[in-house]
């Protein structure tokens, strides 16, 4: 944060009249956006804040001013800086979950408590984003059943959601947040957008290369097919002709588009149509592939085990502050 100089007047900005309080000394600027606020409690939450409010300011700052008090440049976006404001001015405008947040809003939050030093607001946006992308299969398969078709969440929000996690070290957030960002087509992904292009080479790499492996993972899992019927099936006809249908149906998914989401199969619609001994068999290869498939994909994504992303979890989130 610094005074600024050679930016555009401070005729061309404009205020937010919800963070603008008529006699508030501080005066925050954010790209074309003016905030006015106490630096009290800014001072008193925010260990950056407070250690810039303490430095006694310039009689004559080289600086703009506003009503004689210097505005201060942050270099960040006014969007974000906005919802961060918010939710240090207004308690009831970032509850916890289960209270819905957006997922913009939650990253632009989680990035400047984490750089501007508000333990409690970031530790309450990882929360948040955990909603969205779980670090557990069971969790996981639950946000799926809300979504339509094999996509899952928004292209922009995945993206601005590794790029911020990886950013503040949230790496927990990152196998889910992969996944979800693969169940789009390369065509989607790279269609021209700033959150795209505001991922790290490595990441982007990351992507592509994870939606190969994904494909092929999805090959993989439905290989529990092969041993139904069970020996003992007392329905062999129609077991069999309903594996087959299953079989087709995926067969005809994968040969029509990369089929990036391995976990999106309907086991409910096949296992239906099957006798109980197969229908139990069939549950439990199941489950069993699907459990395998989710303790491989940090390593898929070059990340660590998913042990060792949950103990940093918990460094995180149990710390003091």
């Amino acid at each position: 944060m610094e005074t600024t100089e050679n930016e555009s007047p401070l005729k061309d900005c404009r205020s937010i009249p919800d963070l603008w309080f008529p006699d508030a000394t501080l005066v925050l600027r954010a790209e074309n956006t003016l905030f006015r606020v106490y630096p009290g409690i800014l001072s008193t939450r925010s260990t950056v804040f407070g250690d810039m409010i303490a430095v006694p300011q310039p009689a004559q700052p080289e600086g703009e001013t506003l009503d004689g008090h210097p505005v201060v440049f942050m270099h960040d976006s006014a969007a974000e800086v906005e919802v961060f404001l918010r939710a240090l001015y207004d308690s009831s405008y970032f509850m916890p979950p289960p209270t819905p947040m957006d997922v913009p809003s939650i990253t632009g939050i989680m990035r400047l408590a984490h750089k501007y030093d508000v333990p409690y607001l970031f530790r309450r946006a990882l929360t948040h984003l955990e909603t969205h992308f779980p670090t557990t299969l069971l969790d996981f398969m639950l946000n799926m059943k809300s979504c339509r078709g094999l996509t899952l969440g928004s292209v922009h929000d995945n993206l601005i959601t590794i790029h911020a996690a990886s950013e503040v070290g949230a790496t927990w957030l990152l196998p889910s947040a992969y996944y979800s960002t693969c169940t789009f087509s390369v065509q989607e992904l790279l269609t021209p957008n700033q959150s795209w292009a505001a991922l790290s080479i490595d990441q982007q790499q990351t992507c592509l290369a994870a939606q190969a492996k994904l494909s092929r993972a999805t090959a993989r899992i439905f290989r529990f097919l092969r041993d139904i019927p069970a020996p003992g099936c007392s329905s062999m006809a129609t077991c069999q002709a309903s594996i087959s249908e299953a079989q087709d149906t995926l067969e005809n998914r994968i040969d029509r588009e990369l089929d990036t989401n391995p976990l999106a199969f309907n086991l409910k619609k096949t296992a239906a149509k099957l006798c109980g001994l197969c229908r139990h068999l069939a549950t439990e290869r199941c489950t069993e592939a699907q459990d395998l498939f989710w303790q491989s994909l940090p390593g898929m994504l070059g990340l660590s085990t998913w042990d060792d992303l949950r103990r940093k979890r918990g460094e995180v989130l149990d710390a003091d502050g």
